[in-house]
């Protein structure tokens, strides 16, 4: 006769509930001191043994395991407390080093201003143009501070520029790159005193340089200085180096590239001079 379900669970369960009192009782029998073990005992520990033995690998398995995964936990959160704390000095590294460079610069402001016979208004770059048609930079100082058209502009290099246009709290600084009309000066060879006009927009970042006259020789490495007839500029001051020196086929005539001694890509402050 075929049980139905619910016999059989009635059964396996009875089954289950006798082996566990066989096995309490033994197990409560074998707890006791005796000399000897009867033959159950022993057939039961002999049964019990590759139980009991893969029991405990496994308890110890799971105990390891989860020690192990409690280490990680606590090792992943201290790693990313070492991490926050790794961020976090790096940003204080990074502003003490900006607070460094900060304090050398406005060092050297006071030490060009104090060394400098002129009178020098330094002010910060506030943005650049980036138009390839022109050369400018804007300032953050304007009428505000005495500024007018034409004010010579320098860096502790040399020349920059002169400003352009004059705003109550801001100007506009035209470089000695730039390549519209009108934008040149004269100057003086250092080596020869022979003067020269220097005009923007020779070559991408270099000034055109052409001689005065005919006798004029121009050399690749001439420092060439403001010119004591410069319009706007106090002179002797350096404007740039002669880079590269061209002659016509008859060998009379000459034109050459300056490259500005001011590093006009990497200027963040600016002296507006206020006397020529």
């Amino acid at each position: 006769m075929v049980l139905q379900p619910l016999a059989q669970k009635r059964v396996l369960l009875v089954t289950l509930a006798i082996c566990f009192l066989i096995i309490t009782g033994l197990m409560f029998y074998s707890s006791q001191e005796r000399e000897k073990e009867i033959w159950a005992e022993k057939v039961f520990n002999i049964a019990l043994y590759p139980f009991q033995k893969a029991l405990y690998y496994i308890t110890a398995f799971t105990t390891d395991t989860w020690e192990t995964l409690n280490q990680l936990a606590a090792l992943k959160r201290e790693n990313y407390q070492f991490r926050q704390q790794l961020s976090e000095l790096t940003t204080k590294l990074s502003q003490l080093e900006q607070l460094k460079a900060e304090n050398e610069r406005l060092r050297d402001i006071l030490q060009f201003r104090a060394s400098s016979s002129l009178e020098l208004i330094p002010t910060e770059v506030v943005a650049r143009n980036p138009s390839n048609k022109s050369a400018t930079i804007v300032i953050g100082k304007g009428k505000n501070h005495g500024f007018t058209r034409n004010m010579p502009v320098i860096t502790e290099q040399g020349i920059a520029g002169r400003l352009l246009n004059v705003e109550p709290f801001s100007s506009e600084v035209i470089l000695l790159t730039d390549p519209r009309g009108g934008n040149s000066m004269s100057g003086v060879i250092e080596r020869t005193r022979e003067l020269v006009y220097i005009y923007g927009g020779g070559r991408k970042g270099l000034c055109l340089v052409k001689s005065s006259d005919l006798s004029v020789k121009l050399q690749t490495g001439d420092r060439i200085l403001t010119a004591e007839s410069s319009l706007y500029f106090p002179k002797n001051i350096l404007i740039g180096y002669i880079v590269e020196v061209q002659e016509s086929e008859d060998g009379y005539e000459q034109q050459a590239y300056l490259k500005p001694a001011a590093n006009f890509s990497r200027m963040e402050y600016v002296y507006v001079v206020k006397e020529k």
